[in-house]
């Protein structure tokens, strides 16, 4: 089992995301900010063996509490203080003044002790809202002002510490920060219509060392920042978590793609295991490799140059991939390379049918073939697109191609032919 990762801007839907994921698949450690986090400290104390001792005798009507609310960790006490409820006049402000974020610690103090905690972390199932980015990085921008070059360093060096088998990261991407914003701001205001949330992260912006030193305090400057911060979180996906990232357009996606990224199954066939998982928006180029690659060359044939694929027929397949209602793709991979990919679209192609019927396309490379990993990719979709309500799937295939065989094993029939081609439909 995996952990999950959720991030993104405030206002992207976190929450949200979060909770819908917990109800699909309830047996996961849900972490929230100001929960106990094995890797994170937001809204929370964290103690010297002194400083903890010293919190239970001043506070000593709630000791009992505070020890219910207390997570020791090697030297360390980490008290999840905004849990407690309590009207002792100053507790929750003192204690906040053990927290590790805005400037509390040195950037040296702070690096140390994110890359011990996520070092020390080894467990799975956890499910982390804001765990990895919003509140490290709003601390090093804004706070400790480290440079961007800096910041993709540290967090590769961080990256190098997770266990990439059991990490996941779902990232909440905002289009328009300036109506999310505006938005955020009337839905978290009181019942008098003063703007809470607007008001508070204004005012963080402000008294930050970096909105103080470049003077900023008014709607525009929150949504730069913002702006800034989410440019340098994609980045960092870019080029430090790549295909452990999966990024999402805020309030826009689709849950069911969702849960098949957090249900990604591995799969071992002998010595070979290999992974079925949704292709990601940032892979789709990819597609025109693998369009190149189900081309089927008879024996003797010269392959055709590359660029067959840009014409027409063979576009229909791969062109503008995602943005079409029921483009749907599955990728295989082995050892972290994408070695085979499955797609389906509703398209006028060889192989279609009627109307609303999905056409198939299927290509792996050559190393990878023969090996049960198409057949496994198939299965894969066929279970997609049955979810997804579709009855019935269709595709075109050479008379001599071997792939014929494992169509009609997967549960596809050949309904009409002409002098080269197969037309073969599956229905469920």
């Amino acid at each position: 089992m995996k952990n999950i990762f959720v991030e993104g801007i405030q206002g992207s839907g976190k929450s949200t995301l979060v909770n819908n994921i917990y109800k699909s698949k309830p047996g996961l450690n849900i972490c929230r900010e100001g929960d106990y986090c094995p890797v994170d400290l937001a809204w929370c104390a964290y103690m010297s063996k002194e400083e903890y001792e010293a919190v239970l005798e001043k506070y000593s009507p709630i000791k009992d509490d505070i020890v219910k609310n207390t997570v020791k960790e090697q030297e360390h006490y980490v008290v999840t203080y905004t849990r407690i409820i309590t009207d002792i006049p100053g507790f929750h402000k003192d204690l906040e003044n053990y927290e590790v974020y805005n400037g509390r610690k040195s950037w040296s103090e702070l690096k140390c002790i994110i890359l011990t905690r996520f070092s020390n972390f080894t467990e799975a199932g956890y499910l982390f809202e804001c765990s990895f980015f919003q509140n490290i990085m709003e601390d090093l921008i804004l706070f400790h002002m480290i440079s961007d070059d800096e910041i993709i360093e540290f967090y590769g060096e961080l990256f190098k510490l997770v266990d990439k088998e059991k990490f996941m990261l779902l990232y909440l991407m905002n289009d328009n920060l300036e109506e999310s914003i505006n938005i955020i701001k009337k839905e978290r205001s009181d019942e008098e219509g003063n703007e809470l949330w607007y008001d508070m992260m204004r005012g963080y912006l402000a008294d930050s060392p970096y909105g103080r030193k470049y003077g900023l305090k008014c709607f525009d400057d929150l949504v730069n920042h913002f702006k800034h911060r989410q440019e340098l979180e994609l980045t960092i996906i870019r080029e430090v978590i790549g295909e452990n990232a999966v990024v999402l357009r805020a309030k826009d996606y689709d849950m069911e793609q969702v849960m098949l990224h957090v249900n990604t199954k591995e799969i071992s066939d002998g010595e070979l295991s290999y992974t079925i998982r949704p292709m990601t928006f940032q892979e789709y180029s990819q597609l025109d490799d693998f369009l190149y690659e189900a081309i089927f060359i008879p024996e003797g044939v010269e392959a055709p140059p590359k660029d067959i694929i840009k014409a027409p027929e063979l576009q229909v397949y791969v062109e503008s991939f995602g943005e079409r209602d029921g483009d749907i793709c599955f990728v295989a991979e082995v050892s972290g390379r994408v070695v085979g990919a499955v797609w389906v679209r509703i398209m006028d192609d060889y192989g279609h049918v009627e109307d609303g019927v999905p056409s198939f396309a299927i290509s792996l490379y050559k190393e990878y073939r023969g090996l049960g990993i198409g057949t496994s990719m198939m299965k894969q979709m066929l279970i997609e697109l049955k979810n997804r309500g579709y009855q019935k799937a269709s595709l075109a295939v050479q008379k001599e191609n071997y792939a014929v065989r494992m169509y009609k094993k997967v549960g596809f029939k050949i309904i009409d032919e002409n002098e080269e081609e197969y037309i073969m439909v599956c229905e469920q």
